[in-house]
């Protein structure tokens, strides 16, 4: 592996086993849950069988309010986009955030060519992580077939109930043009139409399911990518509830561009047995101006009664 020299320093990493002791929640039995696109979390090395060469080291500074951010949210479990390793998310974790519980991190590989990856801290055991990234993905408006863009990941994570936590993290493909598929909207839409399908298929096995699906969905919420994803059964029962459905649009944003302007494209959705355990009022945008320069995205969070 060559050593990029950096214009920019980030973290000294360090490789040593999370172990810091978990800081509860207000209430015991409640899990908060946040997604987070903390936008081109890159170290100093020059991974060569990716295209990074071509994206900055984060800085230090943007890493510190990153982390700050996380302190302030306190979540349990963290579905991350953009970040290039787990050696970057063990590094901000054990160098940033020591002793808030954050026991397990998990980045697996992306089909990413710029090497930009999905990752995940939680305060719950890992059982265990599936990759979909080399599924085929079609769409019926064209005979074309993809894989994701990055991955669809699917980590299964043990509740202090004994309960079972469903988390799918995903990033969809980007809105850059593409020959034939202005603002790649087919193959953003082919992949919300696989993960439509992998977790409507959980929920039809077992109702009593507990999925959260989390991420730049790179899709509004009238988009076809976001209303493929939420798009009802076929008896008209949902499957995947938006949790911040209910905040107003214009309150909404949650990454803030001037070229695209009033953007809803981070999401926590949920299956029904799930959504019946979203806290009311409990979804929020966080949006601190001081503390969300770190990243061109804003963190979504919501909050869940777990208790049996």
């Amino acid at each position: 592996m060559n050593y990029r020299m950096p214009a920019r320093l980030l973290v000294a990493f360090s490789l040593m086993m999370l172990t810091a002791g978990p800081l509860l929640a207000q209430d015991d039995s409640t899990l908060r849950i946040a997604s987070y696109n903390i936008e081109n979390a890159f170290d100093v090395y020059d991974d060569p069988y990716t295209r990074d060469e071509g994206t900055g080291v984060k800085l230090r500074w943007e890493v510190e309010m990153i982390a700050d951010v996380l302190k302030q949210i306190d979540a349990d479990v963290v579905g991350f986009q953009e970040i290039e390793n787990e050696a970057v998310l063990k590094a901000i974790v054990s160098e940033y955030l020591p002793g808030m519980g954050y026991d397990y991190a998990a980045v697996p590989l992306t089909n990413d060519t710029r090497g930009i990856k999905l990752g995940i801290i939680s305060r719950l055991p890992v059982i265990s992580i599936t990759s979909h990234r080399w599924q085929t993905l079609n769409h019926p408006d064209t005979d074309q077939t993809w894989n994701f863009a990055r991955d669809l990941f699917h980590a299964r994570l043990q509740t202090d109930s004994g309960e079972v936590l469903n988390v799918f993290v995903v990033h969809l493909k980007s809105k850059g043009s593409r020959d034939g598929d202005p603002q790649s909207v087919k193959w953003r839409t082919s992949e919300a139409i696989r993960i439509r399908q992998i977790i409507g298929n959980m929920i039809a096995d077992n109702p009593d399911e507990l999925v959260v699906l989390m991420g730049d969905f790179n899709s509004k919420p009238d988009e076809p990518g976001t209303t493929t994803l939420l798009s009802p059964a076929a008896d008209g029962s949902a499957v995947m509830s938006d949790c911040h459905a209910t905040i107003p649009m214009e309150d909404r944003t949650t990454y803030p561009s001037e070229r695209f302007p009033n953007s809803v494209i981070d999401f926590i959705t949920t299956s029904p047995a799930m959504t019946a355990r979203l806290i009311p009022d409990s979804s929020t945008i966080f949006s601190d101006p001081e503390l969300t320069k770190g990243s061109d995205h804003l963190p979504v969070v919501a909050d869940f009664e777990m208790s049996p």
